[in-house]
């Protein structure tokens, strides 16, 4: 990934790149290539230390000219498809926005998955984070998005997984996911919260 991030901008005039990387494993590399060049901005949620490789600390952010370009959302093993939407929409897509970046790429690891190793994604959390990246990617270059496939060590999730991003890029329909039982938690604690509060 770090080498097609160079060669975009040494070879096919990309000024700016983003990197995106959803692999369960924090792309430790890639980081220390690109941490002190603004050039390239690089979004990395994962499993949270100690889980390999321990790094990806929030506090991460680059040095020099490159700080705040290097963005970190460490996250524990069971966060899920919702807590990863939220990460996506509300620290990626602003962050793509303020950057505007000519080529997107994604360092695409189906270890996530909920039957593999960490972080709890479903084929549907992978279907709905795709077409966020997606979207930057036609907003701010034309579509230019390549995906690159990293970890993934149960056969079965990684290839439905794959399935479930090809067919999104494809203009496959991308279910909602539901925050059912979140609304219900925040209702009931909003009612019962006025029932205890100081002026009743």
């Amino acid at each position: 990934m770090a080498v097609a991030a160079a060669h975009a901008r040494s070879k096919l005039g990309c000024k700016r790149v983003l990197v995106i990387d959803w692999d369960a494993h924090h792309g430790n590399g890639t980081q220390d290539i690109f941490w002190a060049d603004p050039g390239v901005m690089f979004f990395d949620t994962h499993c949270a230390a100690p889980f390999y490789p321990g790094s990806g600390h929030l506090e991460e952010v680059g040095e020099g000219i490159g700080e705040g370009y290097t963005i970190n959302v460490p996250l524990p093993e069971s966060t899920g498809d919702v807590a990863f939407e939220k990460a996506y929409r509300e620290i990626l897509v602003p962050a793509a926005d303020s950057f505007e970046p000519d080529l997107v790429l994604v360092s695409a690891g189906f270890d996530p998955h909920q039957n593999d190793l960490a972080m709890n994604l479903t084929y549907d959390g992978f279907r709905v984070i795709t077409r966020i990246v997606q979207e930057i990617a036609d907003k701010h270059c034309e579509g230019r998005l390549a995906l690159v496939l990293e970890g993934g060590y149960n056969l079965t999730s990684l290839s439905r997984g794959v399935h479930a991003v090809l067919e999104t890029l494809a203009g496959g329909d991308v279910p909602a996911l539901s925050e059912t039982g979140i609304r219900a938690v925040e209702n009931a604690a909003e009612f019962h919260r006025s029932a205890f509060s100081d002026d009743e």
